[in-house]
């Protein structure tokens, strides 16, 4: 259950760690933001089969923030198992991002969670000009001010064109996670319908590159089924772990900026 809460939120603990000085590999660039707006909300199921045993929802505030005098959207995600399976591994996850109207990247960004016997909170400020990171648990240096936080890395992501991508095609994003950068290299793997809880959508489909390890049996043991429209709304995640294959799928989507193009008329 843990694990399948954590992908949604980009996979961080999965991904290849350098050390946060490290450079790293230029990522993709997104100007502006075109995929969503104030307001939108994104509700999902997390189940194991037939058992629903998590939700999973984001938020963008209805109004805009101001951070050191910046307009900023406010997102939040939050995961938390049901009362049912609580007592198996109980998950309160809260992360909240302010985003940058212009440029598209955080300027603060908040971290509480409570998974099982681990918690750890967390806030950090981003000075992208002087590549700092002035954060609750210190001040660290970066190599470059090109990176996100791994809740904002998603709505970074849903503004890329991928209308002329190929199948295979690989982006680079890099985000910051408990005083560590992390990079994913997130591939273009093709178009597919699929059906819903709320209907059938044709798709885009993105593998994140994750580490092999004892839970992820290969590189790409996850898959992002996004809307094949301009907002680029995530529909379902999967990930294949060695236990088996967990997912969250939408069960609702509040007020989307563009029109669902995507969605197949039946």
């Amino acid at each position: 259950m843990k694990i399948l809460l954590i992908s949604v939120f980009a996979a961080m603990p999965m991904m290849r760690q350098p050390a946060i000085s490290e450079t790293i590999s230029k990522p993709f660039a997104v100007h502006g933001n075109h995929a969503f707006t104030y307001g939108e909300r994104l509700d999902y199921r997390v189940h194991y089969g037939w058992l629903n045993a998590a939700t999973i929802s984001m938020k963008v505030d209805k109004i805009s923030h101001a951070v050191d005098g910046r307009p900023t959207y406010k997102i939040s995600g939050d995961g938390m198992t049901n009362s049912g399976y609580d007592w198996f591994f109980k998950v309160r996850d809260h992360y909240e991002t302010y985003i940058d109207q212009d440029s598209m990247k955080p300027l603060k960004y908040v971290r509480n969670v409570s998974e099982g016997g681990y918690k750890d909170y967390e806030v950090a400020s981003f000075d992208h000009t002087r590549r700092k990171v002035y954060s609750s648990k210190g001040l660290f240096n970066v190599s470059d001010g090109n990176f996100q936080d791994v809740l904002s890395a998603i709505y970074f992501l849903r503004n890329y064109d991928f209308n002329k991508a190929r199948k295979g095609d690989r982006l680079s994003i890099k985000f910051y996670l408990d005083k560590n950068m992390y990079e994913s290299q997130v591939q273009f793997d093709g178009r597919e319908t699929i059906t819903t809880d709320i209907g059938k959508f044709r798709t885009i489909r993105l593998k994140p590159q994750l580490i092999v390890d004892r839970v992820f049996p290969e590189e790409d043991a996850m898959t992002i089924w996004a809307t094949d429209d301009a907002n680029l709304i995530p529909l379902r995640i999967q990930s294949n772990l060695a236990i088996g294959s967990l997912m969250a799928d939408i069960t609702k989507i509040h007020y989307y900026r563009n029109p669902l193009t995507s969605k197949v008329r039946e």
